[in-house]
């Protein structure tokens, strides 16, 4: 098994669907430290990945971006993946060097997708000097009035990607310039970061979520509080008789559901529906959540820490200021969490913030952050893919009940 980790950012398309995922790389001796690779021992992280790691079990059938420098094009011919889900994003300066745009050109030929980052010329100069190019990517805090200019004169030919797009506020201005993809942190964060009224729709929801996370529920009042929404028990239903859950024999009620999984599985199953019936974009938030709850209660049973249960919900609730669109001290006002997620999702702090504050690292493959954990070998590549899994697979599971 890889040894380092890789992680995911998503990419959205200007409806927050998501076009593909930016792979970000370290190596098991940059784990190990706590620093940041080389470029020598981030190329080779990046190949060992590519021969160890399933494409598919990382971005399912969508692009998988990897930020190459120009000197090491040279190895992406060596890289194992699917050249045709592949988008290699190299430095703008590749246009001043003959030997490293021939091999970017050579890369497109072969099926690579090449984006072309911080360009130093306009779009139409671009298109006329390096037609191999299919996605012009800029960083936001670099944007001036003449590139974004640069808007209305593409075409179909050339997308238009936007990075580090950090508010929402940024979202709304460059999804007006017209730009086609956008990444960056603005989808983890609500548009009002201060105190305001939750919309009765998603209070109603953040209200039953507090009842089924009570830690005084009992099977008998999980069961009333559930079977009270049909809609709720109805989907409930279906999800634990789908594929996912794999039970050989239907199980047909919510309290024989209650008995067969247990009250707090099916608590936070109820949870997840309730969250997903939200009107929120991107959807992505939610896929995001269940990635951090497996691997938070992944990591808490490898570290051997105490309530495990804690640390998925932790994960899970970790964007729900997001989905409610509010800040995470007006969601957990309404909840009656335990105070050890509070703290850990407010300051992230104590047992359970170290551990969700490691994977939202995982998820930017930042050694740094992971200073102080002495995972076993191959340990955050294993537990973060098989989340991603699980969660994928989860939510097609949602998507039918």
């Amino acid at each position: 098994m890889f040894g380092g980790l890789v992680g995911r950012v998503p990419i959205y398309t200007h409806t927050l669907d998501v076009y593909g995922y930016e792979l970000n790389f370290c190596s098991s001796e940059a784990l190990s430290l706590g620093a940041k690779d080389d470029e020598e021992q981030w190329i080779k992280a990046v190949r060992q990945a590519s021969q160890e790691l399933d494409l598919r079990d990382l971005v399912g059938d969508n692009r998988a971006m990897i930020r190459m420098p120009s000197g090491s094009l040279a190895v992406c011919e060596a890289l194992a993946w699917p050249k045709s889900q592949v988008v290699l994003a190299v430095p703008g300066d590749v246009l001043n060097d003959i030997a490293a745009e021939e091999t970017a050109s050579r890369l497109a030929d072969e099926g690579f997708t090449i984006a072309l980052h911080n360009p130093p010329c306009d779009l139409v100069e671009l298109r006329r000097e390096a037609d191999f190019v299919s996605i012009c990517s800029v960083d936001a805090q670099k944007l001036n009035g003449f590139r974004t200019n640069w808007v209305a004169h593409h075409d179909q030919n050339l997308h238009l990607l936007v990075r580090d797009v950090e508010t929402p506020d940024e979202y709304d201005r460059f999804s007006k310039l017209g730009f086609d993809y956008y990444e960056g942190m603005f989808f983890e964060r609500p548009r009002h970061l201060h105190s305001c009224e939750i919309p009765g729709n998603r209070l109603a929801v953040l209200e039953l979520v507090a009842r089924l996370q009570n830690p005084k529920v009992d099977i008998a009042e999980a069961e009333a509080i559930i079977t009270r929404d049909m809609t709720l028990s109805y989907k409930l239903l279906r999800l634990i008789n789908s594929a996912f859950f794999g039970v050989t024999k239907k199980i047909d009620s919510i309290r024989r559901a209650v008995i067969f999984f247990g009250v707090q599985r099916i608590k936070n199953w109820a949870s997840v529906i309730l969250v997903n019936s939200v009107d929120y974009r991107p959807r992505e938030l939610l896929t995001t959540a269940m990635i951090r709850a497996r691997t938070c209660e992944l990591l808490a049973e490898r570290l051997e820490r105490p309530n495990t249960e804690l640390y998925y919900i932790a994960g899970l609730f970790s964007l729900l200021d997001a989905v409610m669109d509010v800040s995470m001290e007006d969601v957990l006002r309404h909840l009656n969490l335990d105070d050890s997620i509070n703290e850990a999702l407010l300051q992230g702090s104590g047992p359970i913030g170290e551990v969700l504050r490691a994977v939202i690292a995982f998820e930017h493959a930042e050694p740094r952050e992971l200073q102080g954990f002495r995972f076993e070998p191959g340990l955050p590549a294993r537990a973060y893919v098989e989340s991603i899994r699980w969660a994928t697979d989860a939510r097609k599971a949602l998507t039918v009940s």
